[in-house]
Order: structure tokens, then C-alpha cells, then sequence
């Protein structure tokens, strides 16, 4: 698995491009700049056969349409966010699905709090986390349809993992471990 990471949008969301060896890859929320997000495709000689988006926010949604129509790949989203996008997704998640992508296949996982409809995708020894989790910190449940009682047994749930150890991707950030936070993160219960 090869992971490439661009930073778009105003919010600097993290973008990531998840392949197998043979160039069939994952965009993980494209939330802005989708000409960068097309050309690093091209660049990299991948082919997106999945987009998947760890919420609804408008930050992390708002290249979708561009990337979707450029690649003709199926879009993915937890169905308490399915809502907040413009044009349906092609497949409505609610947890305990795997999605493929090439040879990869990702584990879905629901995780609201940030949003109603969070979702983890968990690859192999990799999680992309979106705004649920950060390094140190987690996702902001001021917002609306953000729920701190709900993060907080997402949260439970997260630690308990049946994992040693992931690379945890943010939705924004640097990346981290889920040891680390286990350990430090000053938000889990």
C-alpha cells in the first residue's frame, strides 16, 4: 500500500491518495483543489476507483463533484451525513461494510460525534480518521449535528480496537499512532 497526502482547500484538509501496487487507489477526501488532487493522479500513474469521505463537512466534500465526474469512481459516506451532499453518494455506509479499492479493502467502521454520519476506514495496519481523531486531540462536537456524549463512547469504542497498533491518517494535521493516543491523548476516557 502506498499512501500520498495533498493538503486542500482553505482549511488545508488532508487529501490522501491510498494505492495498491498496481495504481488502483482510494481518494480519501477531497475537500478542495481538485485540479491538484487530479494531476497528482495522473502524475502518479494512479486510477481512483473509490472516494471515500469520513464525513460530510463541506471541507472535506469540496472537490467531490470535480473528482467524481473525472474519474467515473463510486463515492462513499456514512448515511447520518448522506444529506450533506449536493448530488447522492453511490453508496450510503453504515458500518461493519468493507469497500474496495483495487486490491486494497478497507473496513468501515461508523464513528459519530464529530458529525452524525463519521466513519473510520481501517486498511491493513492504517485508519484514516478524518476529524474524529487527531494527533493529541480529537474532532470539534460544537458544531451542528456534533455530539460530545456520542464522540465520547466513539471514542471508547476506538480505543478498544482490536489492533496493537495503527498509523492513525487525520482528517487535518500530522499523522500519529493509535498508541500514542492511547497513551496520550488527553481526550480518551
Amino acid at each position: 500500500m502506498k499512501i500520498g497526502l495533498i493538503h486542500v482547500g482553505w482549511l488545508q484538509t488532508n487529501c490522501y491518495l491510498i494505492s495498491d501496487d498496481s495504481g488502483r487507489c482510494a481518494v480519501v477526501d477531497p475537500g478542495g483543489d481538485a485540479e491538484r488532487i487530479l494531476q497528482a493522479l495522473k502524475e502518479q500513474g494512479l486510477r481512483c476507483e473509490a472516494i471515500l469521505l469520513t464525513h460530510g463537512h463541506d471541507d472535506h466534500t469540496g472537490a467531490l463533484e470535480e473528482v467524481r465526474k473525472a474519474t467515473g469512481a463510486k463515492v462513499y459516506i456514512g448515511a447520518g451525513d448522506a444529506d450533506r451532499l449536493d448530488v447522492p453518494a453511490d453508496v450510503v455506509l453504515s458500518g461493519g461494510e468493507k469497500v474496495r479499492a483495487g486490491d486494497l479493502t478497507f473496513d468501515v467502521t461508523a464513528v459519530p460525534g464529530h458529525t452524525p454520519g463519521g466513519l473510520l476506514y481501517i486498511c491493513g495496519d492504517v485508519m484514516v480518521a478524518g476529524d474524529t481523531l487527531f494527533r493529541g486531540s480529537i474532532g470539534r462536537t460544537d458544531l451542528p449535528g456534533g455530539d460530545s456524549k456520542t464522540m465520547e463512547d466513539t471514542l471508547c469504542r476506538i480505543r478498544d480496537l482490536p489492533y496493537e497498533d495503527l498509523m492513525v491518517l487525520p482528517g487535518h494535521g500530522e499523522t500519529t499512532t493509535l498508541a500514542f493516543e492511547r497513551r496520550f491523548n488527553p481526550f480518551f476516557p
